[in-house]
């Protein structure tokens, strides 16, 4: 029987010889290794596993990896590579000692083989190049240092396939499949957009609101706001404007809305409107503005001038606005265009700034909107200041028949008051609209078009050019010819020498020397068999129910019939009126429309009778008379302008002042005088500007400081 002692030193001694034998066996793998016997090396190392289980790993995967022999298999080479590795920090450090000392072999040379095949790894996932290769490498290589830029190189594929299927879908599908992608702020707001763009059709109001509801963070939220508040409000009318706010209670372009209704309903900036505004909508969400308005809407403020400032004053001749700007212009709507430092904005009549200095040109408020010029573009703005067109066009035309025309770098396009287009059309030039139609010329032909840019008559551009005439009919011209034509062919016999405008339901029609008169449905009313005269174009065209013709040298006067009311026995005769002005040699008199004389011919030229007056030109000088022929204002002045019925502008001896009839209401001693607007004139004597409001005889001045 054995004893305990030997039984324990034959054990220890069949462990030596064991570990002796496995070293061997990775000694003897090497060695076949290195000399190209990989049969012999894999047998050895397969041996060892066991207890040298790191470097007999390394071995077998020095041999798969290689592809000189029949074993290479990289599945195999990554598995005992990754073995080698994980397998070195089970044994003691001892025995790792020994490892390097005998075979060379640490944990640096199995980490590095490692480095080795991830970079393979990389390598064939860059081949194939789907976020599926990167997902593999990235998950079967996690201690590789290329793993951020795999995951950074799958997102971005990812993210490109999510793109060009161009759906919400795949945007969805890539966040939640890669929610710590670098990409991940990108693909958010692609996201948001296409949630949009799927949702929302332009015009349709009920997709806006569908978009709203079914994303609530969506940050195009503000923009469906807007688009809804565009197109509910488009015709910019009280009516619109009203509907807007009662059923778009919560959009965020509500205060804009209720600004727009109350500058609507108190375009003309008069008392009673404000007050008739503030009985109605007692929800306005503006008091303040309301009864700012009441204080200073019967307040006419002035424009003045002080050194080289300019400012504005009251009724009472005090100051209101403190002479600041280097310009001002009247108020209009409540708001006064004003320059400072060379920058243009808006006051309003408390002075307070309402929109800042930030434009080249400004000009006034109409319909709540005003065409202002940055950078020499134009743009335009509510009464806010919030750009409706920004300014990025050459030209904005004037708001016509509820369009206007904007100029840009592709061409002109038709814009409604709150700026979106009016239709898709873009023309090489276009005007305003009247009548509900346009003219424009595109590429190849001049139109004209109706409000919804459909074409309503046209013709190619070698064909001449196209003027309206009346309702659907068109002057076509042509090589010094015309013809009027409807959108369904020409409207006359053959063409003419020249149509020309409507006034009062006639147009002049001349063919070979002669004229005649049309009506605007192109129907010749007056034959054409009347002489031309110098300047007829001009004086033939009917006023006041009547034209002047001539025969034999001679002038008369026909009716809107053809009907001769005053034979043709003068050498010249001026408008038709109470008495008729006309002269049979170098003096003019007036005779009634029995063509007897009733004024004598007193004077070198005679003016029609408005009102029972007439002015009177004799020697250069001029005066008026009344229906009597009394001389009531002398023949003393050098100019005499009729501005209204009864109220004239007169200069004398190069100074101005103002008449009603006979009586002076403002002397002569002014360089220059204006019109405002209806009964208020600008006075401008030596630099200082005061006003004369007409309706009240009354001289408004500016006081000065001390009284």
């Amino acid at each position: 029987m054995y004893k305990p002692q030997t039984i324990k030193v034959r054990f220890l001694l069949f462990l030596f010889v064991g570990l002796i034998t496995a070293s061997c066996h990775i000694n003897k793998g090497f060695e076949a290794l290195e000399i190209y016997n990989y049969f012999e090396a894999k047998k050895q190392f397969y041996k060892a596993l066991k207890n040298n289980q790191s470097p007999a790993a390394y071995g077998l995967s020095l041999i798969y990896f290689r592809n000189d022999n029949p074993f290479h298999d990289m599945d195999s080479a990554y598995h005992y590579s990754l073995l080698s590795v994980e397998s070195y920090g089970e044994v003691k450090e001892k025995k790792q000692q020994k490892w390097l000392e005998k075979f060379d072999y640490n944990l640096q040379k199995a980490s590095a083989h490692r480095i080795e095949l991830d970079e393979i790894g990389l390598q064939e996932a860059k081949t194939i190049g789907t976020p599926e290769s990167y997902d593999l490498f990235i998950n079967k290589y996690p201690w590789s240092v290329h793993v951020p830029s795999a995951i950074e190189k799958r997102d971005s594929i990812a993210y490109k396939l999510a793109k060009q299927q161009g759906k919400s879908g795949a945007i969805v599908r890539y966040i939640q499949k890669y929610p710590e992608s670098a990409l991940i702020d990108e693909a958010q707001e692609k996201l948001y957009d296409l949630q949009y763009s799927e949702t929302v059709k332009e015009g349709n109001t009920q997709s806006y609101i569908d978009f709203i509801q079914r994303y609530p963070d969506n940050p195009n939220l503000r923009d469906a706001h807007y688009k809804i508040y565009a197109q509910e409000t488009k015709e910019n009318s009280i009516q619109s404007y009203d509907k807007f706010i009662r059923r778009f209670s919560d959009n965020p372009f509500l205060n804009e809305a209720w600004t727009n209704l109350y500058r609507l309903w108190i375009s003309d900036y008069k008392k009673e409107n404000i007050e008739s505004f503030k009985a109605k909508y007692t929800n306005f969400p503006f008091p303040k503005l309301i009864e700012e308005d009441l204080e200073l809407v019967g307040e006419n403020l002035y424009v003045f001038k002080q050194g080289n400032k300019y400012g504005f004053f009251n009724d009472s001749g005090y100051v209101r606005i403190e002479p600041q700007f280097d310009y001002v212009e009247p108020f209009a709507n409540g708001l006064a265009v004003a320059i400072k430092n060379e920058k243009y904005g808006y006051v309003d009549k408390k002075g307070n700034i309402k929109i800042d200095f930030q434009f080249d040109e400004a000009f006034n408020f109409k319909m709540g909107r005003a065409i202002v010029v940055k950078d020499d573009l134009y743009g335009m703005i509510n009464v806010i200041g919030n750009y409706v067109l920004e300014p990025i066009y050459h030209d904005i035309g004037d708001y016509s028949d509820g369009l206007m025309f904007a100029e840009s770098d592709e061409g002109f396009s038709y814009h409604t008051l709150d700026g979106s287009l009016a239709f898709s059309g873009i023309f090489q030039e276009a005007f305003s609209f009247h009548n509900g139609i346009a003219k424009v010329i595109t590429d190849d032909a001049i139109k004209f078009i109706n409000k919804q840019g459909d074409e309503v008559v046209s013709i190619l551009l070698n064909e001449g050019d196209l003027s309206h005439f009346s309702d659907t009919l068109f002057i076509h011209e042509h090589r010094n010819r015309m013809d009027l034509i409807s959108p369904s062919g020409s409207v006359l016999e053959g063409e003419v020498d020249k149509i020309g405008p409507l006034s009062e339901n006639r147009a002049i029609i001349e063919l070979d020397g002669y004229y005649g008169f049309i009506n605007k449905k192109g129907e010749v009313v007056i034959a054409i068999d009347y002489e031309e005269y110098p300047n007829y174009y001009q004086f033939a065209q009917f006023q006041n129910g009547h034209s002047l013709v001539r025969r034999g040298g001679k002038y008369g006067m026909i009716d809107s019939l053809g009907k001769r009311i005053i034979p043709s026995i003068f050498t010249g005769i001026g408008k038709f009126g109470e008495l008729i002005p006309v002269t049979k040699g170098n003096k003019w008199g007036y005779v009634d429309k029995d063509v007897r004389l009733k004024i004598p011919y007193n004077y070198d030229y005679a003016f029609e009778f408005i009102e029972g007056i007439a002015i009177v030109e004799k020697e250069s000088l001029l005066g008026l008379i009344n229906i009597e022929g009394e001389l009531i204002l002398p023949i003393q002045f050098e100019s005499i302008s009729r501005v209204d019925k009864d109220l004239f502008l007169v200069k004398k001896d190069e100074l101005f002042g103002l008449y009603r009839n006979a009586d002076t209401i403002v002397d002569c001693h002014y360089q220059r005088i204006e019109k405002v607007e209806d009964n208020l004139f600008r006075l401008v004597e030596s630099g200082n500007i005061s006003y004369f409001d007409v309706s009240n005889e009354r001289l408004i001045t500016l006081k000065e400081e001390d009284e």
